[in-house]
């Protein structure tokens, strides 16, 4: 009788014994002994599932990316103001980058040194792909409402976007000098007001 495949099963187990050790504890600091201790598995183990604990960052932010969009799905399905979900969701994200601020810096780092890899990019596409359709939804909501002003929602998805992607960009070139949440707080603030439609 074959043995049952527990490859998804230890994979959970050794992301989510990282993300709490990555939580309380420096990057530079966690070895791939501490992972594997507090996932309850070998070192062995734990190389025979990711090659690094560069490897590890970057499936958590794809894990992180997969929870928000599930998060953006329901948002856009759920009966609120058009404004009030967007600013639910860019709360959320915000909340992430302050709580594991070290691992975004580092995922993103991995991620330029990996984009020629097909899989890798592949993976990308997918989750922007998840991003823009989610964000782009509740926009259009929220002009048909007539709570945001006419503008192609497309192209007001894409500022959104961009927006946050570009304060990341900025900070890993500058990380010491740029305060990452208070510019992503200020940026949701500025586009999102634009966004609503002028009330007397």
């Amino acid at each position: 009788m074959p043995k049952p495949d527990v490859s998804d099963q230890r994979k959970t187990k050794i992301l989510a014994a990282a993300r709490e050790i990555f939580a309380r504890k420096p990057l530079k600091d966690v070895k791939m002994q501490d992972i594997a201790r507090k996932a309850g598995l070998s070192v062995g183990g734990v190389y025979w599932y990711f090659k690094g604990k560069d490897e590890i960052i970057h499936a958590l932010l794809l894990q992180n990316a997969e929870t928000n969009i599930a998060a953006l799905k329901t948002l856009s399905e759920a009966d609120a103001p058009a404004l009030t979900r967007l600013q639910l969701f860019f709360e959320q994200v915000v909340g992430q980058v302050s709580n594991l601020s070290e691992l975004y810096l580092t995922g993103a780092k991995y991620q330029a040194m990996t984009s020629p890899n097909p899989r890798t990019r592949a993976a990308m596409e997918k989750i922007a792909e998840g991003y823009h359709s989610g964000l782009q939804a509740i926009i259009e909501q929220g002009i048909a409402s007539g709570e945001f002003v006419q503008v192609n929602p497309q192209d007001a998805t894409t500022a959104l976007i961009g927006a946050y992607e570009g304060l990341m960009l900025l900070w890993v070139m500058s990380p010491k000098t740029m305060r990452l949440k208070e510019s992503m707080q200020t940026a949701a603030q500025l586009l999102l007001a634009g966004l609503c439609v002028a009330r007397d």
